[in-house]
């Protein structure tokens, strides 16, 4: 279950990273805000590097918490 959660986390940074250095300044906000929603109702409000920080941080959570509990759940139901 960590392990999921650590490797959703790092997915979910190489993946902002990503959008942040590849997309154009209007677009990449837009991207990273529907990539970590609903967590980026959270951190609609911050505009430029606290934007990707707001993402990195709360988003990469939110990947984490969801890949561990799929792991957790998927892992249960595997099992006799």
């Amino acid at each position: 279950m960590r392990h999921a959660a650590v490797a959703a986390f790092l997915l979910h940074l190489a993946a902002a990273l990503w959008v942040w250095n590849t997309w154009s300044g209007f677009g990449r906000g837009n991207v990273l805000v529907w990539m970590d929603f609903p967590s980026s109702l959270a951190f609609l409000q911050l505009r430029g590097r606290w934007l990707l920080a707001g993402s990195v941080l709360v988003g990469g959570l939110e990947w984490a918490v969801v890949a561990g509990l799929l792991t957790y759940f998927l892992g249960r139901s595997a099992r006799r």
